[in-house]
């Protein structure tokens, strides 16, 4: 027990003696964290989270620090960090307020087109969220504090991002699309039956607008409306030398910049996949350079087409100038890796290519896997299924058994070899190897990736610690849930904790165990020699407890759950008083130290005219609904919190 620890526990001895000798109001207790100077849990920036009382019709937005911050009504969302919204339908309002309560904006009834900001270029310079909010008068684009970035837009349509980082797309239904900038400033308006085929490119606001018929010519125009050149092509790349790459049916074709054929007129080049196509609208990804083409030679041209022969054709890579370079007996290239591209290479079997042309090597798998998080690496799958792991230019990073399989997990990776139908090989995350004994299998990592869960079908479970590559503790026949901290298990119906050393911290004699980050567990149990009621402790990960609640039950919170480490504060439910003129249920909130933040109750007294709820914070006036509800001196001291389990 850290000294952190034990002073909380004693902070929490003697203000639960007084709340029993006296039952003060919970507000009260802030004078004595500051009189008795609590400093650590308090000096951080506080969390706020949505509180949801029984008994009110929505929820509320509270911080760590026991205060209220949300004092209008509305049902909030957190749309960013720091950054709430809550919308009113009955009043049609809305206020837009950060983690502190501090009003930013106070509008009408908006709603939001999707609970993730708009998706930006990823190369926008400007990284803050936006928001599709659709309202009476639109739908705009607005900041995470509720001001404009591009204003409301009438109608029906969706807003979309463009190939050039900071220009906006409204694409109307009703009308022609709409292209704005940055300070929400109008730069192009299509006319109805008009496509943005391409365009605005990065660093070149000019667009390829075109109708839809295919073979009609399409304009390039810049923003100010001006027509730069007409060309019978559906598709356009900007290079870097000022020129141009035009699509003409599956062909690209070099252009000058004033949109006319340059250099070899013979030549085309298909460039990735390419297939006849009707006009689409611009893709807001151009792809990257260098990029793999193949180079014909055009044999006839006439009103039926462009025809080419494929006996002419040549692999390579085409650069952002416009230069191609062949890659010798290539005729097929796929980017495996970026700048690295598998090509076909005939008889000579498949090679590796970097992106200057060079051949690495052979391609000596038959096929590779993207890793996720390890960009740098690749699984790399044989001809008979067997699997290993390779870097960008196919270097062998660890020689392992024969593998029929290999798992990537957030930490490391599973493996289940070639003779075998379950994984007990571990490559941990600097791709150290941990081959457990034949007969038993991996069944979990931690989330930390230092602990492991093995199975076997004589001896039940063991844990296995990755960097002291070894067994710790006894087997144990089920196990309900690993942690980085220990494994929670079952044994004759009732639950225990096992930490990472194999000690056995929580006997088994709960009816639940919870973790609460990596800190802290819950845990449930009945009273002792058959006595009604039930306890909820909150426990160390050594065990020890920290306070326990008398018919309360710790209630599993999504809202909470989601924040960093699950949270700052637990929602504790019950106990549930019967008085003669109705039910009352009482629920509070906790902190990791067993402090109540919160304390609520919902009267339920049969008809809705005489129901009430009150929620009393640690800081600040109490929030109410409905008829008087009152937390009376009786009901205070059930519902408190005392340091022994």
């Amino acid at each position: 027990m850290t000294k952190h620890d034990k002073d909380a526990l004693q902070r929490l001895g003697a203000s639960s003696a007084g709340t029993a000798r006296c039952h003060p109001p919970i507000a009260r207790a802030a004078l004595l964290a500051l009189a008795l100077g609590i400093a650590p849990a308090w000096a951080e920036e506080p969390q706020a989270f949505i509180l949801q009382a029984s008994g009110f019709d929505s929820a509320v937005v509270a911080n760590d620090q026991g205060r209220l911050i949300q004092a209008w009504p509305g049902r909030p969302q957190q749309i960013a960090p720091d950054r709430w919204l809550a919308v009113d339908y009955d009043t049609s309002s809305s206020v837009w307020f950060d983690d502190k309560g501090r009003v930013s904006l106070r509008g009408p009834y908006v709603e939001l087109r999707s609970d993730a900001p708009f998706e930006r270029h990823p190369a926008d310079p400007d990284p803050t969220p936006l928001f599709s909010t659709w309202s009476k008068a639109g739908t705009g684009l607005l900041r995470a504090d509720g001001s404009t970035f591009v204003d409301w837009q009438p109608g029906s349509g969706e807003w979309a991002i463009t190939p050039h980082p900071q220009r906006y797309s409204w694409r109307s239904r009703e009308a022609g699309e709409r292209i704005f900038d940055a300070r929400g400033q109008l730069r192009m308006q299509l006319a109805m039956g008009e496509l943005r085929a391409a365009g605005p490119f990065p660093g070149l606001a000019q667009y390829l607008v075109c109708d839809l018929e295919p073979g009609t010519p399409c304009a390039l125009r810049d923003e100010t409306g001006n027509t730069l050149w007409t060309e019978r092509i559906d598709n356009l790349l900007p290079l870097d030398n000022g020129g141009w790459l035009g699509l003409q049916g599956r062909a690209w074709r070099r252009l000058d910049a004033r949109g006319q054929l340059t250099g070899d007129r013979t030549l085309i080049y298909l460039v990735g996949y390419s297939s006849p196509r009707s006009r689409s609208l611009a893709s807001e990804d151009l792809g990257s350079w260098p990029r793999w083409a193949t180079e014909y030679r055009v044999i006839r041209e006439d009103a039926e087409g462009i025809f080419a022969s494929e006996a002419d054709a040549v692999g390579g890579l085409m650069y952002p100038d416009g230069r191609f370079l062949a890659i010798a007996g290539a005729t097929k290239g796929e980017e495996v890796c970026p700048g690295i591209w598998r090509t076909t290479m005939g008889d000579a079997g498949d090679k590796l290519v970097d992106a200057g042309g060079k051949v690495l090597g052979p391609f000596s798998a038959y096929a590779w896997k993207e890793v996720d998080g390890r960009p740098e690496l690749r699984q790399a799958i044989a001809e008979d299924g067997q699997e290993t792991l390779v870097d960008c230019r196919g270097k062998l990073l660890v020689q392992t058994p024969p593998l029929s399989r290999l798992s990537a997990e957030a930490t490391g990776f599973f493996g289940t070899l070639a003779d075998e139908s379950q994984p007990r090989l571990w490559l941990d995350a600097s791709l150290g190897q941990h081959l457990l004994p034949k007969g038993t299998w991996i069944d979990q990592v931690s989330a930390d990736g230092a602990l492991l869960l093995v199975r076997s079908d004589e001896e039940g479970v063991r844990l296995y610690d990755v960097e002291r590559q070894r067994f710790v503790g006894e087997t144990i026949r089920y196990a309900e849930a690993l942690l980085p901290g220990g494994v929670v298990f079952l044994r004759d119906g009732y639950y225990g904790f096992m930490d990472a050393d194999g000690i056995e911290r929580l006997p088994a004699r709960y009816t639940a165990i919870t973790p609460w980050g990596e800190d802290r567990l819950w845990t449930s149990r009945y009273l002792a020699d058959d006595a009604p009621g039930r306890v909820a402790a909150l426990h160390r990960m050594d065990g020890s407890v920290i306070a326990s609640w008398l018919n309360a039950s710790m209630n599993d919170s999504h809202a909470l759950r989601s924040l960093p480490n699950q949270g700052s504060l637990t929602e504790l439910i019950g106990p549930t008083f019967e008085r003669a003129d109705g039910e009352y249920l009482g629920q509070q909130w906790v902190d990791r130290n067993g402090r109540t933040l919160f304390l609520a109750l919902h009267c339920e007294r049969g008809s809705r005219e005489t129901e009430g709820a009150v929620i009393e914070p640690l800081t600040g006036p109490a929030r109410r609904q409905g008829s008087d509800c009152r937390i009376t001196d009786d009901i205070r001291a059930a519902m408190a919190a005392t340091p022994a389990d």
